[in-house]
């Protein structure tokens, strides 16, 4: 057995004796009883000595309730609303008392970029309209940094101008207004190129573009070039004219597509990706390796419609059932829950039960004897990214798997037909 991961110890799908109807595939009772029991744990261990943000903050656990209120069998459980007002404002509080810096005002799940915008939608299903006009305003702070060239080098999700985007997106997805402008958003995406391209031609990658973070070549979605990749298809580059083609210029699509192709070529036979860009080190988790990259290519396929990028998605999975049972904990950054969310995207992405199936084995195993011990093993295992209120968003997301979508990176977000 590995040390990094259970063995799997659930036969996969078969259609002889899985073959059922999606809410048979999907316990409900335990699903809705798991989920009180871990708010009950969030609520008796949620205290003042948490951070503000939404990775590991109360932010991440305002987060959580405005998640339970906007599914049917969970959002009369608690006053979901209420709660996460609470929470939200703790945050704030919390970021007021810090020092502004150019990273606090542009990090998505690290800053104030991600609390400015988990309040904005918060305040918008409380209708108070003028409050998430304020908490609009704040997240835009971070908009001069991002769209500069110079004096600000990170580009990944945690701290970076990909995760200011994939905030901007998920605003616009909530938020009826769309309030994060195209030409805001556009011009972000231009400076994400430049740099990719300049990095790319300074380390000599046989790719158009390359990202670094404290000067490794990450590929993985916290700090790496998927997730990047990943905000550029999310842009208003890849809307389609009155021609049915993409606004995006050529020169942009050559080397946008070429770099995906060129990340294609790193996965495994086993359907894993390397950590780094140089590294031959392999880790089934959301922040590094298969388990994050899958978003990527749902959203390759999802735009150019070429086979590759389906098939890649399938081998990702394939690995993530057989090796996705994390020791690190329940959560979505390196836990059981994030790698059940891969499966949740393949069911939306493809419609076949299989898939289900394993997000609900995934779930079951959470509940189960072997990983009792490692349900609290997380630095802060009570937290969104890393411990309890990112499970219960897996499991909401179970509850109602056509609507579900990893925190932030909602691949269907827009319609390409």
């Amino acid at each position: 057995m590995c040390d990094r991961f259970f063995a799997n110890p659930y036969a996969d799908y078969d259609e002889k004796t899985h073959g059922v109807e999606q809410n048979q595939l999907v316990p409900r009772e335990s699903i809705v009883a798991l989920i009180k029991k871990y708010i009950e744990m969030i609520e008796n261990h949620t205290n003042t000595r948490m951070r503000e943000d939404v990775y590991v903050g109360f932010a991440g656990i305002a987060f959580m309730y405005w998640k339970l209120n906007r599914t049917s069998e969970t959002t009369n459980m608690y006053p979901c609303l209420e709660l996460a007002s609470k929470y939200i404002s703790e945050a704030k509080r919390l970021s007021m008392k810090k020092k502004k810096s150019s990273k606090d005002c542009v990090a998505f799940l690290c800053g104030n970029s991600g609390i400015a915008a988990v309040s904005a939608v918060i305040s918008q299903d409380l209708e108070k309209r003028q409050d998430m006009e304020n908490d609009v305003e704040w997240f835009l702070e971070g908009y001069p940094v991002c769209s500069s060239t110079n004096g600000y080098d990170a580009d990944e999700v945690l701290v970076g101008r990909a995760g200011f985007l994939h905030g901007a997106y998920w605003l616009n997805q909530t938020i009826a207004s769309k309030p994060i402008g195209n030409e805001m958003i556009s011009a972000i995406c231009e400076v994400l190129m430049n740099r990719g391209r300049r990095i790319a031609a300074s380390l000599q990658i046989a790719a158009p573009m390359m990202y670094e973070y404290h000067e490794k070549t990450y590929l993985g979605a916290a700090h790496g070039i998927c997730a990047i990749l990943h905000a550029l298809l999310e842009s208003p580059w890849f809307n389609r004219d009155a021609n049915g083609k993409f606004c995006v210029s050529t020169t942009k699509l050559s080397d946008i597509k070429s770099t995906i192709d060129y990340i294609l070529t790193l996965q495994s036979g086993d359907g894993n990706f390397p950590t780094r860009h140089d590294s031959n080190r392999t880790l089934v988790h959301w922040c590094h390796g298969c388990a994050g990259a899958i978003y990527l290519f749902a959203k390759a396929f999802l735009i150019f419609k070429d086979e590759k990028y389906l098939q890649c998605c399938r081998r990702c999975s394939d690995a993530i059932w057989r090796e996705g049972l994390l020791r690190k904990g329940p959560g979505i950054c390196h836990g059981v829950a994030g790698n059940g969310y891969a499966f949740l995207l393949m069911y939306r992405l493809t419609g076949e039960k299989c898939y289900l199936y394993r997000a609900a084995k995934f779930a079951e195993f959470l509940n189960s004897i072997t990983f009792a011990e490692q349900l609290l093993a997380p630095d802060r295992p009570y937290s969104l990214y890393e411990g309890l209120a990112g499970a219960v968003c897996f499991l909401v997301d179970l509850l109602d798997p056509l609507q579900s979508s990893f925190p932030f990176m909602d691949v269907f977000g827009k319609k390409y037909v």
